[in-house]
């Protein structure tokens, strides 16, 4: 009788004991499938894609059409990294913090739009019809309203820039070449400016986080070359090339 009853109990516990394992795993799967779900539907990079792809920029310079040898004594001499520390230190005058930082600036007003991130194509066009328009965009429930960026450093002949330098709008982006929302919003910003011939000029800028992205600036440096040695084209098709990495 006694042992009967042991058998019982034991058997009870061990039930309770499969029971408890279960919601465990049950709820850590929860957990999990919730997690990559949030990842997904805000966009948010793994951890995987901090990592730089690999990448031989002398091997690209050369499919440019390039000269391999003066583009490699470029990058290892770091002729441009003057010009990259220029760039990034008037991002920061114009109050740059992350990137993508980009700037809308209605050149016959003076006034900016400055771009919360990595917005999406329609978003991008409402700021920059708002900014033609003279008006605040709205996102939600948080206004974005024109501001004087008093510090942004004005278009000159140093810029790279893709589409008239006479249009009414210029587009400064300061960008890290690692950088996956910069990444994201590169064809974004190629979109803006095919469905806006005239209006809408783009100027590309260096803004490499060394602490987040450690071969950004490198990278920043080689695009730099490749526009010394090459020009204008040559610096966006070696730009264009790297935000597809």
């Amino acid at each position: 009788m006694e042992s009967s009853k042991n058998s019982n109990i034991i058997q009870l516990v061990l039930v309770a004991a499969l029971v408890g394992a279960a919601f465990y795993i049950g709820s850590l799967s929860s957990k999990v499938g919730k997690l990559e779900e949030a990842n997904k539907n805000t966009g948010a990079p793994s951890q995987g894609a901090e990592v730089p792809a690999t990448f031989d920029s002398v091997a690209l310079a050369s499919s440019l059409g390039l000269d391999s040898g003066a583009f490699k004594t470029c990058v290892d001499n770091r002729d441009t990294k003057s010009r990259v520390e220029e760039e990034e230190k008037g991002g920061q005058s114009a109050g740059v913090q992350g990137t993508p930082g980009i700037i809308l600036f209605d050149t016959q007003t003076g006034n900016s739009a400055v771009i919360p991130g990595a917005v999406d194509s329609a978003t991008m066009q409402l700021f920059l019809d708002n900014v033609i328009a003279g008006k605040s965009t709205t996102l939600g429930t948080q206004e974005f309203k024109l501001e004087k960026v008093e510090s942004l450093i004005a278009l000159n002949d140093a810029d790279y820039v893709k589409g008239d330098k006479s249009s009414r709008v210029l587009l400064f982006e300061y960008s890290d070449y690692d950088c996956p929302f910069c990444k994201r919003v590169h064809p974004t910003l190629q979109t803006l400016l095919d469905s806006n011939a005239g209006k809408v000029a783009w100027i590309y800028r260096q803004f490499p986080l060394d602490q987040l992205h450690p071969t950004a600036r490198s990278k920043s440096e080689a695009a730099l070359c490749a526009g010394k040695l090459g020009g204008n084209d040559a610096f966006w098709a070696f730009s264009d090339a790297l935000a597809k990495l």
